[in-house]
């Protein structure tokens, strides 16, 4: 057990060492290179490293370009984070998952190929099969997309393995990982797409956009592309005497992803995501872990390589470690100042107009209405017998008429007083029911007036009390997206608190690597 503990103490140090290190150009160009001509044998010999790189370039891009258009509003910018948004969690996963793989007889250029290709080809699959099965049912519609998704990109996984021809069950999995891998960009770019539209550049809510960037980047881990995956690996496994095994592991996919799909709400629902990512997680990590033994164990002497670690995470100097230290610190500082300028994106600080989503067209309508109750009787007839608070006249050449009059009504149970006008004939008739209707409040300094308002098919007549609203938009799912005037959402004490944040992180951080600085300085000295 002591030796086990060391190894696995070994292997945390290497992995930092790995991950933290300055890296040369012939690293970066054995990386692009590996599996391509005759860079195909043996095994890397290196830990995960470059996805961390993709991670905080991408990262810091999606944030840079989110700021830019949270400040300016230039909505030439939305194409380039809607790009980022979608790409920044799934390609470092992407290369992470690549770099874990010890052969280098499967290129990275080629696995982004199979992403580009094959995530395309089993989306339009899927949309091929979504036209074939009709799923009005919200609990059906889960499982048909489970089903049709997972077999869509299964097709397409065993066939990209068919055409690079690498039997190892990991190359396998990298292959089909791939494949979820691009069908999991596109889906993402699309969902950024659909809230990240003129309206949310235009006037700077884009809370949407960041809930979900990280919504669905968080998701990559544990979704399309290790559901693709395991079924990838377990065709490559399986190919032997376990060839059912590749069938189970495909309707399995299928089954937790319409388990994930499922119309659940509140706690039933953080309960089924949670087992489905476990369940998705622990046999993918089992998978993984059983295919890189096999590999290692094939290619190489396992004890050497583990003596190999223990004795170069030892050799690991003083120096070694304060330069790790301090690119973990300056790596920390950019993670903690990109989380800051996104919730300042992310903030109603000192934003004119704002995006508000109501549930359905009735709380949109009480928020226009301020929760008055307030009546809408069109129907009214004009009636002879009622003084008129406002009357117009014209000239028809006979004398001054009648021809406008105005109507004064106050119901029991409604507030307001309400005002009707009618158009008048020349016998001193209402022509039809009421033109116009507005009302009174106490508490409102003008009159209003009874507006239509279209959600979808239904026309609805509503008192505009308010006037913050500017713009609204019904939405497909019955959710009423409104342009709000948010002058008084200032948020300056906000404001200061994130500078504040961010002056106090980066000043602590400057410190210790000045700190780390120096000892480094000392300690070459004393080599």
């Amino acid at each position: 057990m002591k030796g086990k503990g060391s190894l696995t103490r070994a292997r945390i140090t290497y992995f930092f060492r790995e991950t933290f290190r300055a890296h040369s150009k012939d690293e970066y160009r054995e990386f692009l290179a590996r599996g391509l001509g005759e860079n195909k044998l043996g095994l890397t010999g290196t830990y995960a490293w470059l996805y961390v790189r993709a991670f905080y370039v991408l990262f810091i891009l999606f944030t840079v370009n989110t700021l830019i258009l949270r400040l300016t509003g230039n909505i030439l910018y939305v194409p380039s984070v809607i790009l980022l948004g979608g790409i920044t969690f799934t390609i470092p996963f992407m290369i992470f998952l690549y770099e874990l793989y010890p052969k280098r007889d499967l290129s990275i250029i080629k696995l982004f190929g199979v992403l580009a290709v094959g995530g395309t080809v089993a989306g339009a699959l899927t949309q091929l099969g979504y036209l074939m099965i009709n799923a009005d049912n919200a609990w059906y519609s889960a499982f048909v997309s489970g089903l049709v998704e997972e077999v869509s990109k299964a097709l397409v996984a065993v066939a990209a393995i068919m055409v690079m021809k690498n039997k190892n069950s990991y190359a396998c999995f990298l292959i089909a990982a791939a494949v979820g891998a691009g069908f999991s960009v596109i889906e993402d770019i699309g969902y950024i797409f659909y809230y990240s539209n003129n309206e949310v550049a235009q006037y700077g809510d884009i809370r949407d956009t960041v809930y979900l960037f990280l919504d669905r980047g968080f998701s990559t881990f544990c979704t399309h592309v290790l559901w693709t995956g395991i079924v990838g690996w377990a065709y490559g496994f399986g190919k032997g005497k376990y060839k059912p095994m590749f069938l189970l592991f495909l309707f399995g996919s299928a089954l937790v992803h319409s388990c994930w799909n499922l119309p659940s709400e509140g706690w039933l629902r953080a309960v089924t995501v949670a087992l489905c990512t476990i369940v998705t997680v622990t046999s993918n990590i089992v998978a993984v872990r059983k295919s890189l033994f096999t590999t290692i164990t094939n290619e190489a002497d396992i004890e050497r390589i583990n003596a190999g670690i223990i004795c170069k995470a030892k050799e690991m100097g003083e120096r070694m470690r304060f330069t790790n230290a301090a690119n973990l610190t300056f790596s920390l500082m950019c993670t903690f100042l990109s989380i800051i300028v996104i919730s300042l994106c992310c903030l109603p600080i000192g934003m004119d107009k704002m995006l508000v989503t109501y549930s359905d067209k009735q709380q949109f309508i009480a928020a226009v209405q301020k929760n008055y109750n307030l009546k809408t009787d069109w129907g009214r007839a004009y009636d002879p017998n009622q003084p008129n608070v406002e009357e117009r006249f014209i000239d028809d050449g006979d004398g001054l008429r009648l021809s406008y009059a105005v109507q004064k009504v106050k119901y029991d149970g409604y507030d307001g007083t309400y005002f009707y006008g009618y158009y008048v004939d020349g016998n001193g008739n209402a022509v039809g029911f009421s033109d116009t209707i507005s009302l009174e409040l106490d508490e409102e300094s003008s009159r209003i007036y009874c507006v239509e308002y279209t959600f979808g098919d239904e026309t609805v007549w509503v008192y505009e009390v308010t006037d913050k609203f500017e713009k609204y938009t019904f939405n497909a799912d019955g959710t009423v997206s409104v342009v709000l005037d948010a002058n008084e959402f200032e948020g300056y004490d906000i404001l200061i608190a994130l500078v504040a944040s961010a002056v106090g992180i980066s000043g602590a951080c400057c410190v210790v690597l000045v700190a780390f600085s120096i000892k480094l300085r000392r300690v070459r000295e004393d080599g």
